[in-house]
């Protein structure tokens, strides 16, 4: 089929406009014991009152239950129950709707229709000043800007443990489109009303409810739609999306199998969030306007339509898509540029989950459900793709590929565990991954190795390499990849390692010059303090920050402050001034210094070409004195190895907040520069050192 492009907003007088596509839930079930369940559901939305007023006549294979109870949410009014047609009492609470079955319907399908309405008004945010959690805690807001209602937020009965089919009829005001899961079976204008029609025939166990004034445009990828609802102000956008959409839904189809959907969507947002739905994603109109988006979270997201969306996922044993979904598009879009660039990612990884999950925080990958913090971040996407790269790493490359194409295969709208993975990937590789899995996946942390007593002894024309390699505190079986670089030569080993140490013999024909451990950053383990430049991201991982500002400062200096810590993501904080702080708390917290403070002996030791002055700031020689500037960094606490003291110093308050804000977005970087409120430099402070290299003395010629 040839691509064609074309643009439709919807006029009032026009047919229905027909979009073929179905799709699934995240979370969609297919266990034998799940209820079949047919929802006819009729929504009516008026945003002026933020209001919902519905309408679900249901039809149950209800087997041999007694009851059933339905999930409607608190804030909703059920107006009338029929069960087969005849009138039942209301009993509605918490939550919960309790209707009794008959015993002459049991075995029977059973017809319930329930009349409600409800109002959702959650509260949304404009400008956050932090993104940990994508969602901002929007579960159901109906507004005149838009209409957002979560799956699971009781928009409409569902009923526990159910697999449910969908008909749907939305009526907005009119120009107001409803876009959800399923197939599209038009937009209709009737009147001052939009009705917009769906049809969900793949069993889903939950439907998420978006609705605007969008324009919709659309674009075949063989035979793929792509669609876009947008704004008007966001047209501009539309033909990168189109392509970079296409693009992705390609290679993942060559490399995977087909796309499992008939249609893939990005879909605007009235507020900035980055959702991904079965077949499509629902991106804030700031989110759609940054400029990695295209390059990475939307094929991220675009991933999903295979993992997670099209093989489930069993939450019971956690969620595996993440980290799967993220080494097959962030991961691998850096392999695609350069080895050098899946190195640096892997390296930042391993930061990621040593700085954000600190030992006495982790937990297993098997209880990762889903992003809501850092620390979830770290396990869930950081760790979980270091997995999935170890274990390509461990059964080989076309294994790991083929095993990946079968698992698409077999499992397919099935609720699907690690296990499940692990019995795959045991098939294709012909191994037992038995002890692989357990130590990565059901394990909580991550080993740390380091070398010791390492010794060059030299023999008859060259050198012997004699070298403790250890770990600890807990044991994993590893295999490390040893780099050995001698003068005239660099050599690559395979070290195995199961007990607390094993000893190194190896062999140099010319002068030893470094012996390095992992040096590719291959393996999943916790870096030692010294590998690691401080960050952003060990304050967002602070167990008990302590915010301290200048003697004198202004009230919107404690506001900012506040900010900061709320970006930040802190939970446990203090602020307090600096003539109040005491030297043992100074020498035992996390220190964010707001502003220069009066006595600059606070202020931590600076790297080479970095000073702070009242005024200004110097970085790598260059000065900076305009008033909109402003600096962020990260140093060394004086008095601890696993504490930091950073530096927020703003030339002036005009843009700071914006900054205090935007910090958080910068968690792997040591320092950051602002001006007027956008980024304009980042980077790391050098590392000092590492317990997993060792630099011999030059010695030239033989020994």
């Amino acid at each position: 089929m040839a691509d064609s492009l074309m643009f439709r907003k919807l006029i009032p007088t026009a047919a229905a406009l027909t979009f073929a596509f179905s799709l699934t839930i995240l979370s969609g079930i297919s266990r034998a014991d799940a209820v079949p369940i047919e929802h006819r559901l009729e929504i009516t939305l008026v945003p002026s009152e933020q209001k919902l007023i519905g309408r679900d006549l249901m039809r149950i294979e209800a087997g041999g239950l007694r009851e059933l109870s339905f999930h409607l949410s608190n804030r909703a009014r059920v107006k009338r129950i029929l069960l087969n047609g005849v009138d039942r009492a209301v009993k509605f609470s918490n939550s919960e709707i309790i209707l009794p079955v008959e015993v002459r319907d049991h075995g029977h399908p059973v017809e319930v229709e329930i009349f409600y309405e409800a109002i959702f008004n959650d509260p949304v945010p404009v400008d956050p000043a932090n993104v940990d959690n994508p969602g901002f805690g929007v579960t159901a807001t109906i507004t005149k800007q838009g209409v957002f209602l979560l799956s699971g937020a009781g928009w409409y009965p569902e009923l526990k443990g159910s697999r449910a089919t969908f008909r749907l009829a939305v009526k907005a005001p009119l120009s107001i489109l409803a876009v959800t899961a399923g197939r599209s079976l038009g937009h209709k204008a009737i009147g001052e009303t939009t009705v917009s029609e769906w049809l969900i025939e793949h069993p889903v166990e939950g439907l998420t409810l978006s609705a605007a004034a969008y324009e919709i445009h659309e674009q075949t990828a063989g035979d793929v739609i792509i669609s876009l609802y947008l704004f008007p102000e966001s047209r501009p956008l539309a033909a990168a999306y189109m392509k970079a959409a296409a693009d992705y839904v390609r290679f993942y189809s060559d490399l995977f199998g087909p796309y499992p959907f008939p249609k893939f969507a990005v879909v605007e947002n009235f507020f900035p969030t980055g959702y991904g739905f079965p077949s499509y994603t629902l991106l804030g109109s700031s989110v759609l306007r940054l400029p990695f988006l295209i390059q990475t979270s939307l094929g991220h997201e675009i991933a999903h339509s295979w993992w997670g969306n099209g093989v489930y996922v069993d939450y019971d044993l956690g969620n595996w898509s993440e980290g799967l979904t993220t080494y097959v598009s962030d991961y691998l879009y850096k392999e695609r540029e350069s080895e050098a660039e899946a190195r640096e990612y892997r390296l930042q990884a391993i930061r990621n989950y040593t700085m954000l999950a600190p030992p006495g925080t982790d937990f297993p990958l098997s209880e990762f459900t889903g992003r809501v913090d850092p620390l979830s971040k770290a396990i869930g996407y950081d760790k979980g793709a270091m997995v999935f790269h170890m274990l390509r790493r461990t059964v080989g490359e076309q294994a790991f590929w083929t095993a990946l194409r079968e698992l698409y295969r077999s499992r397919l709208f099935l609720q699907t565990s690690w296990k499940d993975i692990q019995s795959v990937f045991e098939t294709q590789s012909r191994m037992s991954l038995e002890r692989f899995f357990e130590q990565w996946v059901f394990r909580k942390t991550a080993p740390q190795i380091y070398l010791e007593n390492v010794r060059a002894v030299p023999g008859n024309g060259n050198w012997k390499i004699v070298a403790g390699l250890c770990q600890g505190p807990e044991q994993f079986n590893l295999n490390i990849d040893g780099l050995l670089e001698c003068e005239t030569s660099r050599t690559m080993h395979k070290i195995a390692l199961s007990d607390d140490c094993t000893r190194l013999n190896l062999d140099c024909s010319s002068s030893p010059r470094r012996l390095a451990l992992d040096p590719d950053f291959d393996l999943l383990r916790r870096l030692d303090p010294a590998e690691i430049p401080p960050a952003v991201n060990l304050l967002k991982s602070s167990p008990s920050a302590l915010l301290v500002l200048p003697t004198g400062s202004e009230d919107q200096v404690k506001t900012l402050a506040g900010t900061l810590a709320l970006g930040l993501g802190l939970e446990e904080y203090q602020i307090v001034s600096e003539k109040d702080l005491e030297p043992e708390l100074f020498s035992s917290r996390d220190i964010i210094l707001i502003g220069m403070p009066m006595n600059e002996g606070l202020l931590p030791g600076m790297v080479a070409g970095m000073r702070l002055e009242k005024g200004g700031f110097t970085l790598d020689g260059r000065t900076y004195q305009n008033p909109s500037d402003a600096f962020f960094g990260v140093f060394r606490h004086p008095a601890r190895e696993d504490r930091v003291v950073a530096v927020f110093h703003p030339l002036s308050m005009r843009d700071a907040g914006i900054v205090a804000r935007k910090v958080t977005h910068y968690g792997r970087y040591s320092y950051v520069t602002f001006q007027g409120g956008e980024n304009r430099e980042k980077g790391f402070w050098p590392v000092e050192s590492s317990p997993v290299i060792h630099e011999f003395a030059t010695k030239k010629g033989a020994p």
